[in-house]
């Protein structure tokens, strides 16, 4: 009986632990498609911009940005570092922009989710359609 009762809590350890996306998964997610959104980026006149992530997996990518009204022309392209450690994806534009991080990152379908954060600080929940 002692060991019935060990086996089913390990069984059910083993359930619990898997249940969380891991890394790996979440990386190959990420590098096999783009990914669409409001990260918060906008022009010199304050429009907003809507980013399209394109990472590849030697860590750099590209975020090609569009207005919202005019999806089909992109106005800006930046270059974007990226890593995806422990559930965050950090992206990291170099000077003159904030480090983007978005926390819990979680993808289902063609959602990726989590929390954004801007210099560390949060901003809120993000959502990025995949394209």
């Amino acid at each position: 009986m002692r060991y019935a009762k060990l086996m089913f809590l390990c069984l059910g350890i083993l359930t619990l632990t898997s249940c969380e996306p891991d890394d790996e998964a979440t990386f190959d997610d990420l590098v096999r498609y783009g990914w669409a959104g409001d990260l918060g980026f906008s022009d010199k006149y304050g429009e907003p911009l809507q980013s399209g992530l394109v990472l590849d997996r030697d860590g750099f990518g590209v975020d090609d940005q569009c207005y919202f009204d005019d999806l089909n022309h992109v106005a800006f392209s930046l270059q974007v570092r990226w890593m995806l450690v422990d559930g965050v994806l950090s992206l990291d534009y170099g000077n003159g922009y904030p480090l983007l991080e978005i926390y819990d990152v979680y993808i289902y379908g063609d959602e990726l989710t989590g929390i954004l954060y801007v210099d560390g600080v949060r901003d809120g929940p993000v959502t990025l359609y995949r394209y």
